[in-house]
């Protein structure tokens, strides 16, 4: 190993460092992070029209990454792709259904839906995902807005000479696509635990967190809007993001139809996911038909589980600059 390669320690991005950028950048941050969101849960959802199975699939995914790292495999995006089928060993209905919340039954039959359109193939306790399953899931978007999300971030950490410079969008995809089997399985880690213990603590599946999450992106517009066209950031934002969000429930909101074309989830669907909305005061429905966030106890708890979650975010990203670091070469 040249001396030019060796690690060096004393280069790492800290989680707190990451995670002061993110507080003092909170609008433009959090703004690129929900379009990710809304992009990664739309297509999950279009996959299968059911984010259970998609859930499910995801997890298996994330278990294939954690077996190749195991015995020091590395996979790139195309090496990945272009192989038939991969086994997964130590396949279990009970950890899967733990892990993502859902009953056994429900894990169990969802498994079956997958097997019976070809997705995967289970042997005892031994489960074959096939190419078709990972050429329906493929990132290309996600990895994308991901890396323009930390892009962006690396922009502020040069400004405060935390790194020596931005990484491209450009760089942090190649990173992400040469590195793929590593890479993303951070991004799949997260994504599980984090909407996982978002639908258990709140929501009563991944549907019902997919249309509150799209109520509040369109707030989240409007209110990067107004602080753009007024060029004024009010300090800790993060901590106040919520009531900021309530003054513009007044002369906003998203019907059922528009939440059904933006989702892709059927407006009957729709409708009956909105009505538990509004019964548990999550969000509330105005006269003309328009959903917005309510100003309840619900929603503040929610918002405490958001501040929690920055903290996840910087961590998740922590771990990609820190790969984009010992990777660039």
């Amino acid at each position: 190993m040249s001396k030019e390669n060796r690690l060096k320690f004393s280069t790492e991005v800290e989680v707190s460092d990451v995670y002061n950028i993110l507080t003092k950048n909170y609008i433009e941050a959090i703004t690129d992070y929900f379009e990710l969101q809304r992009i990664w849960l739309n297509n999950a959802y279009i996959t299968f029209n059911d984010l259970d199975k998609y859930f499910i699939l995801m997890s298996l995914v994330s278990k294939t990454f954690d077996s190749y790292a195991e015995y020091f495999i590395k996979y790139n995006f195309d090496q990945f792709y272009n192989v038939d089928q991969y086994e997964l060993k130590k396949f279990n209905i009970v950890n899967i259904a733990k892990e993502l919340s859902i009953s056994k039954e429900t894990a169990r039959r969802k498994i079956l839906e997958l097997e019976k359109i070809g997705i995967i193939k289970k042997n005892k306790k031994a489960v074959v995902i096939n190419r078709n399953a990972y050429n329906l899931q493929k990132p290309t978007t996600s990895i994308h807005l991901i890396s323009k999300f930390l892009s962006n971030l690396s922009k502020y950490l040069q400004k405060s000479n935390i790194i020596k410079q931005q990484i491209s969008s450009l760089d942090l995809e190649l990173l992400i696509k040469n590195n793929y089997t590593h890479c993303w399985n951070y991004f799949l880690k997260f994504q599980i635990d984090m909407l996982t213990k978002f639908k258990q603590k709140f929501f009563k599946d991944y549907e019902t967190v997919q249309i509150w999450a799209m109520i509040v992106y369109n707030q989240n517009l409007a209110l990067t809007k107004k602080f753009k066209t007024s060029n004024s950031y009010p300090d800790k934002v993060k901590d106040t993001y919520l009531s900021e969000l309530l003054s513009l429930t007044e002369t906003l909101g998203l019907n059922a139809m528009t939440i059904s074309d933006l989702t892709g989830i059927p407006r009957p669907t729709v409708i009956r996911k909105l009505n538990y909305l509004v019964n548990n005061r999550f969000v509330d429905k105005n006269k003309n038909g328009l959903y917005t966030i309510s100003n309840s106890n619900n929603v503040k708890e929610i918002d405490k589980y958001r501040i929690e979650n920055v903290s996840k975010i910087s961590e998740m990203s922590c771990k990609l600059f820190n790969a984009a670091r010992i990777y660039k070469n």
